[in-house]
């Protein structure tokens, strides 16, 4: 679109103030709506007449400029926050007795409170009075030192949550979650909710089918419910994409887990502390189970490989199917146990899955950590950048190692594919002579029966010849 002679100014009215409102900064918009005014006296029309430059209103900017905001927003939906670090002029309550009376017109309310004991008194309106088009809510509170109240909060005074509610963040607040019959949520984040238990979270999660993002980190009272478990509908959330479970007890996980049901997705992110995890834990193999098995027809699926890569000393990643499970563990043997699981519940389909190990910044042994669980073979590894000079030569040792007797098998016997950058000269002496050791050994009994069908060497320069003398080891 070409903009007419006079520039900018020639927009429509309506045009410009929306690129104005690109550049209001949600948590001190004052200082942008300034800049807008001082450009020329047009501008400064543009802005005083444009109700929608006045909807972002924070506690940063302190209350005349609140007040400001509120009346030239003339009855537009408005968007309120109050910051982490709000000036020092403006208080919770002040806060919250300004914008109390607008209630009808919150379209999004962030608080990020700290734990004084009067915090409770000051959310009065939001605990007294139904906001019906209120559609983004998040309470953080900021820990100081203060011990929080065990005392439940009931939002809306008792009713239920504005069927227009997509966006609920709770942060250590402790919330009457049963009043509010939450439906139509797209994401939900509850952390360190002491007052929500695991029967009460999937009666919410029943309620909303359209759910994208779920995060439960570190809430005590998610555990397990094993007398109950059989009595439990599959809860289906079509449209998930991401799920964190982070510092959960391990029954609760497993309880989430097992009763959710994710058809028709396309990719899925899931977060888990799987440290001290009981290596026979049937439940989580049932759990696993489900969640690999897909609707999505045979056709559309990548292919059967099962990506591992160990990306810091507790932590490892798991990709398969569109599904990611980012993991914290508890060690080399932990990720054998996900992997078995996987095994498991993929049933004879298993045979088929190769392994593709990634190994990243990690001291963990490289030998333990291939240790995969049979019917499963890794057939591809990567060292990705991160990895250390004396990871890459503890695994370089363990790939040339003979083996001992020579009827045992080498490591990593049927790898296909190797992918590694070069970061020194030393480290392409290094892989030479590891490729060397396993496929040139003077005797064909003691060389490494299946040959790379693939080198990716990332980075450079090379020395002439090498792809070359490379080619001549392994082909």
């Amino acid at each position: 679109m070409s903009i007419p002679g006079d520039g900018l100014n020639g927009l429509p009215s309506e045009l410009i103030c929306n690129i104005f409102r690109l550049v209001i900064n949600f948590v001190d918009p004052r200082k942008e709506l300034c800049r807008l005014m001082l450009v020329c006296r047009r501008w400064r029309e543009y802005v005083e007449d444009s109700a929608l430059l006045w909807t972002t209103i924070s506690a940063y900017d302190g209350l005349p400029h609140m007040r400001r905001a509120l009346k030239n927003s003339r009855g537009a939906m408005i968007d309120l926050n109050f910051p982490v670090s709000p000036s020092s002029t403006v208080n919770l309550e002040a806060f919250i007795v300004e914008a109390g009376p607008h209630i009808p017109r919150w379209r999004s309310l962030i608080l990020a409170l700290h734990s004084p004991p009067s915090w409770e008194s000051a959310l009065a309106p939001l605990t007294t009075t139904p906001a019906p088009n209120l559609q983004i809510l998040k309470i953080f509170v900021v820990y100081s030192g203060h011990s929080i109240s065990a005392n439940p909060i009931t939002l809306f005074g008792g009713a239920p949550a504005p069927s227009s509610l997509k966006d609920l963040t709770l942060h250590h607040i402790p919330v009457a979650v049963e009043p509010l019959s939450l439906s139509g949520l797209v994401l939900l984040s509850l952390i360190e909710v002491y007052t929500i238990s695991t029967p009460q979270l999937l009666e919410i999660l029943r309620g909303c089918p359209g759910l994208e993002t779920l995060r439960l980190d570190n809430n005590p009272r998610l555990t397990a419910i094993e007398s109950q478990a059989s009595n439990i509908q599959p809860i289906e959330l079509p449209t998930l994409v991401s799920l964190s479970l982070k510092r959960l007890d391990n029954g609760g996980t497993n309880c989430i887990l097992s009763n959710i049901r994710i058809p028709n997705r396309r990719r899925v992110s899931i977060r888990a502390d799987m440290r001290q995890v009981n290596a026979r834990s049937t439940p989580f193999t049932s759990a696993i189970t489900h969640i690999f098995h897909t609707t999505i027809p045979i056709a559309d699926l990548p292919s059967s490989i099962i990506r591992v890569e160990a990306t810091r000393d507790d932590e490892c990643t798991i990709k398969f199917r569109n599904i990611e499970l980012e993991l914290v563990v508890d060690g080399e043997d932990r990720v054998r146990d996900i992997l078995g699981w996987l095994a498991d519940g993929l049933g004879s389909e298993a045979a088929e899955c190769s392994v593709h190990l990634i190994h990243g910044w990690s001291r963990w042994d490289p030998v333990r950590l291939a240790a995969v669980p049979p019917p499963l073979v890794i057939k591809h590894l990567t060292i990705s950048d991160s990895a250390s000079d004396l990871f890459r030569e503890a695994l370089y040792i363990a790939l040339a190692r003979v083996p001992d007797p020579p009827s045992s098998d080498w490591f990593l016997p049927q790898i296909e594919s190797l992918s590694l950058r070069f970061q020194t000269t030393e480290s392409q002496k290094q892989l030479t002579s590891m490729l060397r050791n396993r496929y040139e050994g003077g005797k064909a009994e003691l060389r490494c029966p299946m040959n790379l069908r693939f080198i990716e060497l990332r980075g450079g320069p090379r020395p002439e010849g090498l792809v070359e003398e490379i080619k001549g080891i392994t082909w």
